[in-house]
């Protein structure tokens, strides 16, 4: 968890293993969130939406000292965070986690927890644009297209609560990976609002890391940059 921690520069992060018994406290806590909108849900789902849950109250409360018991889901299942802070949850197969920061401190937060070689290669017309990396001397063909995929991901989950429209893979690409220092810049090529797009703000750095088979991206967007 340190590990990931570190990627986190103006935001709280907490996240939990998937495959570990949970301590006696998150159990509690867990049992007093208030969920209304998960019965139906398949139980492999439902256990993944509370630790998911879980992670943003325990992120919540490392950001300002209070418990998080309450996050509704909108009609597009994104989460409803408090107007005070924003916030992403991710999870892949081993690792559930979430981030608060904010929302005067960022305009945008955006994680993503994927899990190497998950992206088949024969999607990769799908997902990387003709201005992404092709090739990089550090990553074979599984490691970069994962953390492309990631890239975007994180892209989108920051950006999508300001333009509040749905925007794919095409729209974005990574122009640079720096394995030493764990950043990579992701531009808009196409405009997705008024405000985001080669017309307006394009390019975004973002954090990552590729440990043990896990990669994890994390973009926070400041108000100036």
């Amino acid at each position: 968890m340190n590990s990931f921690s570190s990627l986190f520069l103006h935001s709280s992060f907490f996240c939990l293993p998937k495959d570990k018994e949970q301590s006696a406290c998150l159990i509690d806590l867990q049992n007093r969130l208030q969920n209304h909108d998960i019965e139906n849900f398949h139980p492999s789902r439902k256990k993944e939406f509370l630790l998911g849950r879980v992670c943003a109250s325990k992120a919540y409360e490392l950001h300002n000292g209070l418990e998080l018991l309450t996050l509704p889901s909108a009609a597009d299942r994104s989460p409803l965070w408090p107007k005070e802070v924003i916030g992403s949850i991710s999870h892949n197969q081993y690792w559930v986690g979430a981030a608060v920061s904010s929302s005067q401190k960022l305009l945008g937060i955006g994680i993503d927890f994927e899990v190497i070689g998950r992206v088949k290669l024969e999607l990769t017309r799908y997902i990387r644009s003709s201005k992404d990396l092709l090739a990089h001397q550090s990553l074979n063909s599984n490691e970069l297209l994962t953390l492309i995929f990631s890239a975007k991901e994180s892209l989108y989950k920051a950006l999508y609560p300001q333009v509040k429209c749905f925007f794919g893979f095409e729209a974005a690409a990574v122009t640079n990976i720096d394995m030493t220092k764990g950043i990579f810049q992701i531009d808009l090529i196409k405009d997705i609002s008024p405000f985001y797009g080669p017309s307006g703000r394009f390019r975004f750095e973002g954090q990552f890391i590729i440990i043990e088979g896990n990669c994890l991206t994390v973009l926070e967007i400041p108000y100036h940059s």
